[in-house]
């Protein structure tokens, strides 16, 4: 019961990073997005956003499938990523946008072969992602 406890207090806690996220970047903010992001990231897979900006996608997708994370924790990291590409994009950091573009889109893959219930909304944010690369 305790690990439970922690664990959806864990995914609390990345669910309010993602909203303050979202937050920064609607405010014009992307500096204070892209470092929450490379907290975030640290504390998740260890590794900093400019090491992930350069990392290659077939080294990414084999350090997350690794991790062995549940769906909730994918769809998480699939919004983290998200957010990060956004903010990289506000500041017109095209290569480090396009990069994690790639990756949040590897990582939706990712879910919906770990989630099988269909989402409409996941489907949508896919689609948008393989037109924008």
């Amino acid at each position: 019961m305790p690990k439970e406890d922690y664990l959806l207090k864990y995914l609390e806690k990345l669910n309010r990073v993602i909203a303050a996220m979202m937050g920064f970047r609607d405010k014009g903010f992307p500096e204070d997005v892209l470092r929450l992001a490379d907290e975030t990231f640290k504390e998740l897979l260890i590794i900093d956003i400019e090491e992930l900006s350069i990392m290659p996608i077939n080294k990414f997708v084999e350090m997350v499938q690794k991790e062995n994370f549940s769906a909730t924790h994918l769809d998480i990291l699939a919004q983290l990523a998200h957010e990060t590409a956004n903010a990289y994009s506000l500041e017109n950091n095209e290569e480090a946008a396009n990069s994690f573009y790639s990756k949040t889109l590897q990582l939706y893959y990712l879910l919906n072969q770990k989630d099988r219930t269909f989402s409409f909304e996941r489907e949508q944010i896919i689609a948008k992602l393989e037109n924008r690369l």
